[in-house]
């Protein structure tokens, strides 16, 4: 775990750096898989009231939630701790879209993907270039006739699940799925440019062994992953390590589609830590940025609750003289810039780094066991503690008991 942190941590500072893909640009489309801080702004009554309404009946119908974020979100500890608390109140209802292969440096909570080594390209958003990119920001490309991907269960789990694969294909293909109970294989038909989700394999349990018979131009962007009952909390956690908001820029036009067959009753920003450490970040076009997505959110799912959260606190200039001095020159304003946005769109706003204590808190979460050493990212406990604080400040705004 600490390997990790590191990982996370340096990643955080690394330049993004253009790459290549081979992958060529095509057009998106999606088919459906299923049926402390005080807020700034209400959502509106609304929207409010009907996620606290799909709260309480998810024992008859799921509650899908996506977050995205940077590497806050890559390691879904924070987001794992939330999907672990809402289902543990209200069903587990799955585990959500997750890459199509292992991204060095991300995890999920509750899964390990493995893949054999040369079997798979990855790219992705974060420093390549792709027109392709899907929802989530991961390309996975084939590099031989049948590559496979295994599944496993972090912890050992009853759980069974629906499964389909977010995919696009030049020509018609298959997947052939295989857990402890059997094997299934799907046709995967051509998509015409376009991503689709693949046919549902329902009671499917973990370890899960997929194995693609790859055509020229398939490529995958991810597994989604539902309850078989079709009830509970859907958790999606699409973090990429040293994102700003700005990655969903890169990802092909329509992505949004694909968001939308989700059907998201809540969608989470939880960007700004990457754009606060930024000396010349551009304050004007990052409020552009962040107002047009908002804008667009509401537009696209207006009966959706959309949730920004803040950066956490953090440390820069650990050598300066005051508080002020040590802080990422942009934090501030980054904070103040989403606060405002979110309530011109009718949005909820949680500051994590008031919930932290202020400004330089994450000296005494350090201290405390709660903050890494890099005082940007935190330990496991820390961000327990911080998903333990949305979910509070969550359920005050819908006001659920």
């Amino acid at each position: 775990m600490r390997q990790l942190h590191n990982i996370l941590g340096l990643a955080l500072l690394i330049c993004t750096l253009p790459g290549c893909s081979p992958v060529a640009a095509v057009n998106t489309t999606a088919r459906p898989v299923h049926a402390p801080a005080k807020p700034v702004a209400s959502q509106g009554n609304g929207n409010l009231a009907v996620l606290a309404g799909k709260f309480k009946g998810a024992n008859r119908a799921p509650v899908t939630i996506v977050q995205f974020g940077d590497s806050h979100t890559a390691a879904d500890l924070f987001s794992g701790e939330m999907r672990r608390l809402l289902q543990a109140r209200y069903g587990d209802g799955g585990i959500g879209l997750v890459s199509a292969t292992p991204v060095p440096g991300t995890r999920y909570d509750q899964v390990i993907l493995k893949a054999a080594k040369r079997e798979w390209e990855l790219v992705s958003a974060r420093n390549q270039q792709s027109a392709q990119f899907p929802l989530g920001g991961y390309l996975s490309v084939p590099l031989v006739a049948k590559p496979a991907v295994r599944i496993e269960a972090r912890q050992p789990s009853s759980q069974r699940y629906r499964v389909s694969a977010l995919y696009q294909a030049r020509e018609s293909t298959s997947l052939l799925m295989r857990d402890p109970r059997g094997q299934n294989r799907r046709l995967l038909a051509a998509t015409g440019g376009q991503w689709r989700f693949g046919p549902v394999v329902n009671n499917v349990g973990l370890p899960l062994d997929l194995t693609l018979d790859s055509r020229p131009g398939t490529v995958l962007g991810g597994w989604y992953l539902q309850g078989q009952k079709n009830a509970g909390v859907i958790y999606s956690a699409l973090g990429i390590n040293g994102a700003r908001l700005e990655v969903q820029d890169k990802w092909q036009p329509g992505w949004q589609d694909t968001l939308k067959l989700l059907r998201p009753d809540l969608v989470i920003l939880a960007y700004g830590t990457n754009e606060a450490f930024d000396d010349t970040l551009d304050l004007g076009l990052y409020q552009t940025q962040l107002k047009n997505t908002l804008a667009r959110l509401r537009r696209d799912m207006p009966r959706a609750v959309v949730l920004v959260v803040g950066p956490p606190d953090s440390i820069k200039q650990r050598k300066a003289r005051s508080c002020a001095a040590r802080q990422p020159r942009q934090l501030a304003a980054v904070i103040r810039i989403q606060r405002e946005a979110a309530k011109q769109a009718n949005a909820l706003f949680w500051d994590w780094q008031a919930y932290m204590g202020g400004q330089c808190s994450i000296a005494a979460w350090q201290a405390q066991g709660l903050a890494r050493g890099d005082l940007v990212h935190l330990t496991a406990d820390g961000y327990r503690k911080s998903a333990a604080g949305l979910n509070d400040y969550l359920r005050t705004q819908l006001k659920l008991q």
